[in-house]
């Protein structure tokens, strides 16, 4: 054993015990039992560098929150949940934690991964996983567990139940149910969207024997359909295709009826309508939950984990032994066991950690949470990485919330979540004539995390991802001190599989982009780490701003080339609009004279886009990648298909795209070889590497991609 290793162990042993958290009592909720479920060695005992072997810990925190505390005053519903005999109100949550097996190996950072309807993300995005467990094999190329961090999962979405499981199954909660003073049921009307071929597994079998069944999230209050409006339309768009108010046709009433005691609906198509008609059922629905404990129990979880000795019933914390591991910070802290918090969530994940911050769980709830009491001190996480998010939040903290629904152009496209604000900045929106902003509440507090947004070009065309930097108007904002915000051109929703892996979904016209994504995200990671621990400045923000953006629906302007003649005309009427929304009622009022401005990166003259992080594919392209895709046959066609975008691939030769009238250059027109192509591939990741927007072993994947295709005969 090497001396540095013994100095490390001894001081682990003689270390004093630091009163902590745990001991402080004056706070808004805690960890009242922390129930280790099991633990074992993760994939099959494997070791990573020089990190060594890592563990699995199941757990179920078991929390209490008290409705009566101001950081819990805006969670809706809280003080109608039951109390205990304290006033408090009580809750729990499926945990999963992997973690250095070695307290003595691990880097003292701690990785949250938001999950997405309760599936673990950072396994697949970072580390190239091949799957949500732990089992021997499936670690991938295991970027995280290399580096040494402690990762962290737990429930937050109201509507997944706990499992005790969450190493295997969906990572849930168990959330109590409101209810009025006298115990009675709360019930309300709420409402209901959905299409034929966007039903996902949870909400039934979808169409059968032309039958649709679908799961409503909250239980009808009565089985009287009397109360009930039906509704289906084609597409929201009006006919000039200018705003989203078109009429709407009632679905008959002998036509559909409740199933399963009223958790159900049953019925059949109308005639007229295809897999892809919008339908909208309002209702009168009992029993919500406040869905918001989902934010304050990721608050007192990490700060738990973070600071406590022991939970109130007096069981240890698991990660207490990570307390001494070695400092790596600018200031080595031992009131904690990590120097380092992360937040990081991709897509709907993404969105809950800005609204987590927004409305103010990054202070960790105890005293009165104003800028005075500690600040810096109760920060809980100090990063913060939302993935794909645009400009949106989360339909989370509302009576009758649906947190797993996000708008779309043509689904769901009046969700709540997608109101002001939208920037991190603290403006007065143009629009709304409000005041705001995602860090206003952090402000108050002085709890703000250093922040890293990535976007793809998706987000801008479907997410108004420009409101992230732009006021309602279009006009630039200058991002915050703490803020750096990157995006990558061309991208699907989540990015694609690379130019070697093609794909198309049943439901859109065209095959999807192939624009890779992920490697900007690994990059990423140990960016916003230097940034938070050493203070080492992130690479500069790049994103479409002042020069290079454009109003989305104006093809000139944007500089998108005329490819109608070979099957791609730009779809400009399918982008996610948005107006300022009233969801005071269970039908959203929408006031049409108040539309928010909507820009995108203008783009070359092959259609790729000029702003944000460019990747290999983008820089040395074989098609245009489009930010757009549009509905097929019986799907509703040309309305914007889902979160997906285009690939639009080149002509091989100069003689094929003039015989096609493409005014794009063929691949012999770009490329003098196999061999130029693939080097001017190598050369573009390269660039990305000096700019520390791409890993240096990350490379590779580019270039063994690029020397699969055969771009020259």
């Amino acid at each position: 054993m090497s001396i540095g290793r013994c100095l490390v162990l001894s001081f682990l042993m003689l270390a004093p015990v630091v009163a902590r958290a745990d001991d402080d009592d004056a706070r808004s909720g805690y960890v009242d039992r922390f129930e280790i479920v099991s633990t074992y060695d993760a994939y099959g005992g494997a070791s990573f560098g020089n990190v060594g072997p890592y563990q699995v810990i199941v757990a179920i925190a078991h929390g209490k929150l008290d409705p009566s505390h101001p950081a819990n005053a805006g969670i809706v519903d809280l003080n109608l949940a039951p109390h205990d005999k304290n006033g408090l109100v009580d809750y729990s949550t499926d945990v999963v934690i992997l973690r250095p097996k070695s307290a003595a190996n691990a880097r003292r950072v701690l990785f949250y991964d938001v999950v997405n309807r309760g599936n673990k993300v950072v396994l697949g995005t970072f580390d190239g996983g091949s799957g949500a467990n732990f089992n021997a094999g499936s670690q991938g190329n295991a970027l995280l567990l290399r580096m040494g961090y402690t990762i962290v999962w737990s429930g937050w979405q109201g509507n997944l139940p706990q499992s005790g499981q969450g190493d295997t199954k969906p990572i849930g909660v168990n959330f109590p149910t409101a209810t009025n003073p006298d115990r009675s049921s709360i019930t309300g009307q709420t409402r209901e969207e959905f299409i034929l071929d966007s039903l996902d597994a949870s909400s039934g079998p979808g169409l059968k024997n032309g039958v649709a069944t679908v799961t409503l999230t909250y239980p009808a209050a009565t089985l009287d359909q009397s109360n009930v409006v039906f509704n289906w339309r084609q597409t929201w768009k009006t006919a000039d295709g200018e705003t989203f108010d078109s009429p709407s046709t009632p679905v008959p009433a002998a036509s559909w009826t409740y199933v399963n005691g009223g958790k159900q609906i049953q019925f059949t198509p109308p005639a007229g309508s295809d897999l892809g008609s919008i339908f909208t059922f309002i209702y009168p629905a009992k029993d919500p939950k406040p869905m918001a404990i989902g934010f304050a129990g990721v608050r007192d979880l990490i700060t738990f984990l973070n600071r406590a000795n022991k939970d109130h019933q007096g069981n240890s914390n698991p990660l207490n032994d990570i307390q001494f591991a070695p400092c790596e910070a600018q200031h080595c802290n031992r009131s904690s066991n990590f120097e380092v918090t992360i937040i990081e969530g991709v897509s709907q994940s993404g969105r809950f950690t800005r609204d987590f911050l927004w409305q103010g769980f990054n202070h960790d709830g105890r005293g009165d949470g104003d800028a005075d009491d500690g600040g810096a001190a109760h920060t809980v996480f100090n990063g913060m990485f939302p993935i794909i998010p645009a400009s949106r939040k989360t339909y989370t903290n509302f009576r009758w919330s649906q947190p797993f629904r996000w708008s779309k152009q043509h689904e769901d496209h009046l969700q709540p979540g997608d109101q002001f604000p939208f920037a991190y900045n603290v403006i007065t929106d143009p629009v709304s004539g409000k005041t705001d902003g995602i860090l206003n509440r952090c402000l108050q507090s002085n709890t703000c995390p250093k922040i890293v947004q990535l976007d793809g070009g998706f987000e801008y065309y479907g997410g108004r991802g420009t409101l992230v930097s732009t006021d309602g108007k279009g006009h630039d904002l200058t991002l915050p001190d703490n803020v750096r915000l990157y995006m990558v051109p061309g991208t699907n929703h989540g990015g694609g599989a690379g130019v070697a892996a093609p794909s198309t979904t049943p439901n859109c016209k065209y095959e999807t982009s192939v624009v890779m994504e992920s490697t900007i995200d690994r990059a990423l990671v140990p960016v916003l780490e230097d940034w938070v621990g050493k203070g080492v400045a992130p690479p500069a923000s790049a994103y479409p701003s002042d020069g290079t953006l454009a109003p989305i629906n104006d093809q000139s302007a944007i500089g998108f080339p005329d490819l109608s003649g070979i099957g791609y005309p730009y779809p400009a009427d399918t982008y996610n609009q948005l107006f300022v929304t009233d969801y005071s009622q269970a039908e959203p009022s929408v006031d049409l004279s108040k539309p928010y401005e909507v820009m995108v990166s203008k783009t070359d003259s092959d259609g790729n886009e000029l702003a944000g992080v460019r990747v290999p594919e983008v820089v040395v392209p074989l098609a245009t990648y489009a930010d757009w895709n549009v509905r097929t046959t019986n799907h509703t066609p040309g309305e914007g298909c889902g979160s997906l975008g285009t690939t639009i691939p080149f002509a091989r030769t100069k003689a094929q795209r003039m015989t096609n009238g493409d005014p794009r250059p063929s691949f012999e027109e770009r490329y003098s070889s196999q061999q130029d192509y693939v080097s001017k591939v190598q050369a573009a990741a390269q660039a990305l590497v000096a700019q520390r927007l791409l890993l240096q072993e990350d490379v590779q994947v580019y270039v063994t991609q690029a020397q699969s295709q055969k771009v020259v005969q």
